[in-house]
């Protein structure tokens, strides 16, 4: 398994600069799940997206034309709850990342997807996945 950071130095290995953009701690409500009293009571999950792009992504002109919009992030968070029921949180973070790297700008990627309200106290489960291409 890859993590944020190793996708980061393998992009350094080949590059003199990064860049990252992030989305953190967007909360939805999301049916998913394996067990019986999961189906069809969603739940709070928090997301996490990282995008990694080769170099300082230094626009020829200071235009949101010109880089990855922000917007995106949201955009392709918001379209992927949209498609099929996932059972998984692992599923539900692959799909997220085959939407995500598909710009041409982007090397690599980051999910996190946290469900927020399984554990009574303290404490967190979920997911992270990255990817490179």
């Amino acid at each position: 398994m890859t993590s944020h950071s190793d996708a980061l130095m393998q992009m350094f290995s080949r590059n003199q600069a990064a860049t990252c953009l992030f989305l953190e701690k967007v909360i939805r409500q999301v049916d998913i799940g394996v067990h019986d009293h999961e189906i069809g009571t969603p739940q709070r999950l928090s997301f996490d997206i990282y995008v990694m792009l080769s170099g300082d992504s230094a626009p020829e002109e200071d235009e949101i034309s010109r880089v990855l919009d922000y917007e995106y992030l949201v955009a392709v968070l918001d379209e992927t709850l949209n498609l099929q029921r996932a059972s998984l949180l692992e599923t539900l973070a692959n799909r997220l990342l085959d939407r995500i790297l598909k710009p041409h700008s982007v090397e690599a990627a980051t999910v996190v997807i946290t469900k927020l309200d399984v554990l009574d106290g303290d404490g967190q489960l979920g997911c992270s996945i990255t990817r490179i291409k």
